[in-house]
């Protein structure tokens, strides 16, 4: 399955590589050429992809510009009204795409909180929703599974999901990064698999209905945060954490607190580490390294409210 498809010329790989590893930390499923199987016509996979695919990114560079794979794709998208168009240099866009709104990435550097980013991410969320529950997959050899049990994390909200519906103080986005950091997952609609429907104001009929039938049990956006900031008190001990790109305080600080929180801050990205920290400009190294161990990524915000928490 595929949610995204990201459209790009091979000598843009590194940006593509940093923009895939924000989209799966959002939940979505994306198809980049690297995804071709050995064996496995290109073509014939490209193809695939696309048809399977509910958005197309487009990046258009210095050489995605000439490309004729990038403008067959770009076609594909428009033609199908689900391509959205990033500009990651200062280009003369193909005929047919100067009318398109088209979202500035020519100074990304890897950050999340970046505006183009956000808008990019809004803009996705339009056309597809995140897949949050993870895609499944094969069963993993011994020694993979071994490697990933440290990921369980606060031993309250580990595989819960929950859903949303009314008005609530914060956005959809900014409470599912909250849930993804503790564990938990966040959905669309209430099922016999939802644990929790946090309501808030004006609550929608249809979630309400759906809950009772399910018996789902119903909280107040108090009692979710009250949830939250309980497992915020138990995620960080013995946690592996690294911090980058460009931070409010300075790094060693950073390390300090956490240290001092009963976690252990570490400076590269591995098969052991729990979280990865980013603020603005995030190297993309560590963000593609954190993407292929199934690192949790938050932003400095949210790691600045799990502190505060914990400091109460």
């Amino acid at each position: 399955m595929t949610d995204i498809f990201i459209s790009y010329s091979s000598k843009d790989r590194k940006a593509a590589q940093a923009l895939v590893a924000l989209l799966e930390a959002r939940g979505w499923r994306t198809w980049w050429d690297k995804k071709i199987p050995p064996g496995q016509a290109f073509d014939r996979a490209i193809s695939q992809a696309l048809d399977a695919a509910k958005c197309i990114i487009v990046l258009w560079s210095r050489s995605s510009v000439t490309s004729d794979w990038v403008l067959e794709e770009a076609h594909e998208g428009m033609e199908r009204r689900i391509l959205l168009p990033a500009r990651i240099d200062p280009v003369k866009l193909p005929f047919g795409f100067k009318r398109l709104q088209t979202i500035d990435l020519s100074r990304w550097q890897g950050a999340p909180s970046s505006t183009g980013v956000k808008q990019l991410v809004a803009a996705a969320e339009a056309l597809v929703e995140p897949a949050v529950r993870p895609s499944k997959r094969a069963k993993p050899p011994a020694k993979t599974r071994a490697a990933q049990r440290h990921r369980k994390l606060t031993g309250a909200l580990d595989g819960k999901v929950f859903v949303f519906t009314g008005a609530l103080t914060e956005s959809r986005d900014a409470q599912a990064e909250k849930i993804r950091v503790v564990g938990a997952s966040i959905s669309g609609s209430v099922s016999g698999k939802t644990d929790y429907l946090v309501v808030g104001g004006k609550p929608g009929a249809v979630k309400l209905k759906a809950a009772e039938k399910h018996g789902v049990r119903q909280l107040s956006e108090g009692q979710w945060l009250n949830m939250l900031n309980d497992a915020y008190a138990r995620i960080l001990a013995g946690k592996t954490i690294v911090f980058t790109g460009k931070l409010s305080q300075p790094r060693t600080r950073l390390e300090a607190v956490a240290r001092k929180l009963g976690a252990k801050p570490a400076r590269a990205v591995s098969g052991k580490t729990d979280y990865l920290v980013v603020g603005e400009d995030a190297g993309s190294k560590k963000l593609a390294e954190a993407q292929s161990h199934d690192v949790k990524i938050i932003t400095e915000a949210i790691w600045t409210e799990i502190v505060a928490t914990l400091k109460r």
